[in-house]
Order: structure tokens, then C-alpha cells, then sequence
């Protein structure tokens, strides 16, 4: 091809016929130009494939990322409301018509139903952290899900400093059960020991605490901090990743 129009300016120039061959020249060049502009056109195109093709992998693995993290999050709530109905179980044996009649079996039941387990969040984030870090966010097209996942890492910071309110409350009710409570007598009770011993401070099981003003009100400081942390910062999360789902499905039909 190029010997072919090597040929045909050698033969305008030879013949004099400078206009035509100028003419010929200018075609020549916007034939090289629509190439190179053809050319760059096939390769955007390659990219934005690629592009599209990264994104539908991201939004793969960042629904199951979410998806995994929904249903942890629901576990906690549910959990965490057991532990505010154990709270509640001990706030009401303090009662006068209660703390004289509750037995030491029942009142350490109610006790591990209320301390037994750390609530923690801990969601899934290695698909997000990736993402975010090697810049591939910006290859999400869908505006509102790219802010939300954007922001998502500053809720469960929010998050954190919430539960450490909680654990500071709990751990400080169960330093006073330690302190002042027959805990070889708590756990025979709730079936860890196959009894206890009889010893002097037989005494001084859960159920003495009932007497005890700190401790309700670090039991009850412990329930409202439980409560405040499933209503004003679980719940809402638990909403803000459905919306993340949907806009993470929303977009891979698009796709």
C-alpha cells in the first residue's frame, strides 16, 4: 500500500501536476488521521470493556462482601437483645418483692445472660479496602453507591467507639461481681463446676449484690448503652448496607 502511493506522487511530480498532487497529499494525510483516530477509538473502547469488566467483578465480590456482613450484623443485633433483656431480667430482681425471694442459681443465670457475651462488630472490609486502595472506586459509574461505599469505613468507626462505651460498662460490672461475689458458687450454679464447696463466703454470692446501688447503676448504664447502640448505630447500619445491596444490584443489571 505504501509503494502503491509512492508510485502515484513519484508520477504527479514527474508529470507536473503540483495542484493534484497537493490535493493527493492532504487526502493522504486525512486518510492517516481517520486511522489514528479509528485506532484510538478501538482502543478507548478496549479500555472501557475493561473497565466494565472490572466493575461487574468488583460489584461480585463486594455483594457477597456486604451480603456476609448483613447477616453478622443481624447476629449481633440479636444478640445484643438478648443481652438487654438479661439487663433487664437483673435491673427488676432488685426490686423489694424480688431480691429477698430470687435465688442465687436464678440470679446468676440472669447474670450471664446479661455478661455473657461481647457484643463486637467485626464486618468483612478486604474486597472494600482493596478497592479503595488500588483507586478502583472510581470505576463504579453509579454516583451514590461510590459515596456510600466511600463513607461506609467511617460508620464502623463510629461504630467502635460506641462499643467501647458498652464493653467500659460491662467490664465494670463484672470487676464489681468479681470483687464482691462468690464466683466459684456463680459457676457452680450455672453448671460449669459440678458443685461448690461450702466455705465461709457462701454468703457472699450474686444475689448479695441486689443489695448494692452501684451496681444497679451499672447495670442500667450497661442496658441504656446497649440499647442506644442497636437503635442509634446497628439499625441504621443494617439499613445502610441494604441500600448498598440494592445499589450494588441495581447496577450489576445494568452492567
Amino acid at each position: 500500500m505504501i509503494k502503491i502511493f509512492r508510485r502515484i506522487r513519484q508520477k504527479l511530480l514527474s508529470e507536473n501536476r503540483f495542484s493534484k498532487y497537493l490535493l493527493y497529499a492532504l487526502g493522504e494525510i486525512i486518510l492517516v488521521v481517520i486511522g489514528i483516530l479509528i485506532a484510538l477509538q478501538i482502543n478507548n473502547w478496549n479500555l472501557t470493556q475493561q473497565d466494565r469488566k472490572t466493575e461487574k467483578e468488583n460489584l461480585l465480590a463486594l455483594q457477597k462482601e456486604f451480603s456476609q456482613n448483613s447477616a453478622k450484623l443481624q447476629e449481633v443485633i440479636r444478640q445484643n437483645k438478648e443481652n438487654i433483656e438479661g439487663a433487664e431480667k437483673m435491673i427488676q430482681s432488685f426490686s423489694s418483692t424480688s431480691k429477698d425471694t430470687i435465688s442465687e442459681q436464678t440470679i446468676s443465670l440472669y447474670g450471664s445472660e446479661t455478661f455473657g457475651v461481647e457484643i463486637n462488630f467485626e464486618p468483612e472490609a478486604g474486597v472494600l479496602s482493596e478497592i479503595i486502595s488500588s483507586g478502583q472506586l472510581k470505576l463504579i459509574l453509579n454516583n451514590q453507591l461510590k459515596h456510600k461505599l466511600a463513607g461506609f469505613s467511617s460508620k464502623i468507626h463510629e461504630i467502635e467507639q460506641q462499643e467501647r462505651e458498652v464493653l467500659d460498662y460491662r467490664i465494670m460490672a463484672i470487676k464489681q461481681m468479681v470483687n464482691e461475689g462468690n464466683m466459684e458458687r456463680v459457676y457452680a450454679d450455672l453448671g460449669f463446676r459440678k458443685g461448690y464447696i461450702n466455705t465461709a463466703f457462701d454468703n457472699t454470692g450474686i444475689r448479695s449484690m441486689l443489695n448494692s446501688l452501684p451496681f444497679l447503676n451499672q447495670i442500667v448504664l450497661y442496658q441504656s448503652s446497649s440499647i442506644v447502640t442497636n437503635q442509634a448505630f446497628y439499625e441504621p447500619l443494617n439499613k445502610e448496607i441494604e441500600i448498598i445491596l440494592e445499589l450494588i444490584t441495581n447496577r450489576l443489571n445494568e452492567l
